[in-house]
């Protein structure tokens, strides 16, 4: 669906297209200890990591964010080639104490053996497709099995 020219107008930019919109909500739980996310019709429970050792933190869940767009990119890529579509991804990071953030992001994914010929082709499509999404500079490893 092309923009309206009121769309285009609006938004600054000659033969604009139109952005995507996301909405996600963030609540208390009812129970006190942590929150429930609402998104696109799913709610993820989420625990106070404090009050629950093993309830998973918001670094644990930005790398399952990373980690799930890279399993369906590598699945979608797979798929494409007429290969098999088995992916599992695995990611191991730090967390320096000095610095509020996270540092050496490595992230593996497996696939079949099979998928060996478009090895590299792979990584370097799943890391375009990460460098077009984020600021952070994962680093991408393909296994195979």
């Amino acid at each position: 669906m092309k923009p309206s020219v009121a769309m285009q107008r609006r938004s600054g930019l000659p033969n604009a297209t139109a952005a995507a919109s996301h909405t996600l909500f963030v609540i208390p739980r009812r129970e006190g200890n942590g929150f429930q996310a609402s998104v696109r019709g799913h709610v993820l429970d989420l625990i106070d990591p404090s009050y629950y050792a093993l309830a998973p933190t918001s670094d644990d869940l930005f790398i399952v964010s990373i980690a799930s767009a890279l399993a369906w990119s590598a699945r979608r890529f797979l798929r494409d080639s007429a290969l098999p579509d088995y992916v599992s991804i695995s990611a191991e990071w730090r967390t320096p104490e000095d610095l509020p953030r996270m540092a050496d992001i490595n992230l593996t994914v497996t696939v079949s053996i099979r998928a060996e010929a478009v090895r590299t082709a792979l990584a370097a499509a799943l890391e375009n497709s990460l460098a077009a999404r984020s600021h952070a500079e994962p680093v991408v490893h393909i296994s195979l099995v």
